[in-house]
């Protein structure tokens, strides 16, 4: 029962500096430090600077056989697989989205807090040693949900209002998804993971560049968020009760229900059903605001689901406690 109390309080703990740096970008606008127009300013420094640096860093310190963790690797992407695909057809054919807000929306449903929250709560639960699981998961994530989620942006900003979408248009598409920082990053990291360190051919200068960069990720993403919701009413639409169904309640049943299938026990069970469930992350909702689609929505599945998993983390360690092998 004492873990139980701990848990919560590490979710609350947790949630609090996230509404607070959020609050602060609010009140820099409401007292006109910035403008509303920083936005794009911020969303284009996480998208392009500090979230690719933050990827790199978690995939460069880790060691290659940690990262390639077989089992625990191909039931979390089964997992959020799994998930992407009813969030995406639910979008497209029971909320009648168009192509580019059903991507968002998918995202916004399938990418945790793995950085933000997942980090110290883990670390709280499960140790110093289990913040590798997040490496695991942002290297899944990045060379899966992220270039999908591009790439079918790119064709729907590609594509001419009417026209019909073309092999060309599907290969620029995928050229520059592939080609986004946000990749890039995971491949420079591997190779260095690989490569067993970085003395002998990328300087330290570079990698301390990284590593001062990657932590300003989670300060930045949260004060744009704050930025990017003055002014903006939480709707609670059809849409979005439906998607926060999705992500805080359909997620943690699908996350525990692949531990079950792929026989996943103890503190990996943990760290992956954790991971899956953690609230949506600030980067996909600066993505949105990068990417100008579901911008309000984006927003309020953030916050609900931020709120929610106060009450849905401790609740998980409660049931992996009592069906859970060595947990």
């Amino acid at each position: 029962m004492n873990l139980i109390w701990s848990a919560v309080g590490q979710v609350v703990s947790s949630c609090l500096p996230v509404f607070l740096l959020i609050f602060l970008g609010w009140l820099c606008v409401q007292q006109k430090i910035f403008t509303k127009d920083s936005k794009k300013l911020l969303s284009g420094l996480v998208s392009n600077f500090v979230f690719p640096a933050l990827l790199f860093v978690h995939t460069s310190h880790a060691k290659p056989s940690e990262i390639f963790n077989g089992i625990w690797m191909v039931t979390f992407f089964c997992a959020m697989s799994f998930l992407w695909i009813i969030c995406f057809l639910t979008n497209k054919y029971i909320l009648h989205k168009e192509l580019k807000s059903t991507a968002m929306s998918s995202m916004l449903c399938c990418f945790p807090n793995m950085g933000g929250m997942g980090v110290p709560f883990l670390t709280l639960m499960l140790g110093a040693s289990s913040t590798i699981f997040v490496a695991i998961a942002n290297f899944v994530v990045a060379l899966s949900l992220i270039p999908i989620t591009i790439f079918l942006l790119e064709l729907c900003d590609t594509k001419i209002s009417g026209g019909k979408v073309t092999a060309d248009m599907v290969l620029s598409a995928v050229k520059s998804s592939l080609m986004k920082p946000m990749f890039l990053a995971v491949i420079l990291g591997l190779i260095v993971s690989s490569t067993n360190g970085t003395t002998t051919w990328l300087p330290k200068f570079v990698m301390d560049t990284f590593e001062i960069t990657s932590g300003a990720c989670n300060f930045i993403s949260l004060l744009a968020v704050g930025v990017g919701i003055y002014g903006v009413k939480l709707n609670f639409s059809r849409a979005l009760v439906i998607n926060i169904l999705l992500k805080s309640f359909l997620t943690p049943v699908v996350a525990l229900f692949a531990v079950y299938l792929f026989g996943i026990t103890g503190k990996d069970a943990e760290a992956l059903v954790f991971l899956l469930a953690m609230p949506t992350a600030s980067t996909a909702v600066i993505l949105a605001y990068n990417w100008n689609v579901e911008q309000e929505h984006a927003s309020s599945i953030f916050f609900a689901s931020t709120v929610l998993s106060i009450f849905i983390l401790p609740t998980l360690l409660l049931i992996m406690e009592f069906t859970i092998p060595g947990v």
